[in-house]
């Protein structure tokens, strides 16, 4: 199974970054994925990159269900990618996981956020003044992998269901955004 860990960083220096990437406060043609919007849910403020500092990150598209995870400051805070169906890369200050087999990164998500995942994060992690970990640290883990069969039928499903409850209530917390207003202006009645 091919499975990558990659990051902001991984498509050029610090310097290359800053001269080819522009990141802008306005909805532009790739969301720039941070720690902060995956904890956020994706509300408030976010950031985006234009289209060409998007051909610049090309190592580092995300699709959606990646496994996100901060590698600075807050340290082991796991997430996993929405599918957006727009273009997004990832932020700084953390790493991703992608594997071709999509029940693999569901399994990951789900030991990463574990007590044994979050132990094995805390065994790479350093600093005194700011914790944080590196890629080849992280590469370098042994993690235990359950079989294929046990990830379809446990973890992905759940996973699925938990889409698919994020996805209604987002739904319905925009139509009660929408609502709520004309309710409350009296131009809409609630009857029997």
């Amino acid at each position: 199974m091919d499975l990558i860990v990659s990051d902001h960083v991984a498509n050029g220096s610090f310097k290359s970054l800053k001269e080819n990437v522009e990141l802008v406060e306005s909805p532009d043609y790739a969301l720039f994925l941070r720690n902060v919007d995956l904890k956020n849910n994706l509300n408030g403020e976010r950031r985006y990159v234009t289209e060409s500092s998007y051909s610049f990150l090309k190592k580092s598209h995300l699709d959606g269900h990646e496994v996100i995870i901060s590698n600075v400051a807050d340290v082991g805070s796991v997430h996993r990618v929405p599918k957006t169906g727009i273009p997004m890369v990832a932020g700084n200050n953390v790493i991703f996981l992608k594997a071709d087999n999509g029940y693999l990164t569901d399994y990951l998500y789900v030991y990463f956020n574990s007590r044994l995942g979050q132990h094995d994060i805390a065994t790479i992690t350093s600093g005194s003044a700011q914790q944080k970990f590196n890629k080849t640290d992280f590469r370098n883990l042994e993690i235990p992998i359950l079989s294929d069969e046990v990830i379809k039928n446990e973890i992905t499903p759940l996973l699925h269901y938990i889409d698919n409850s994020k996805n209604e209530i987002s739904y319905l917390t925009k139509l009660r955004n929408a609502l709520l207003p004309k309710l409350m202006s009296g131009k809409i009645t609630v009857t029997d």
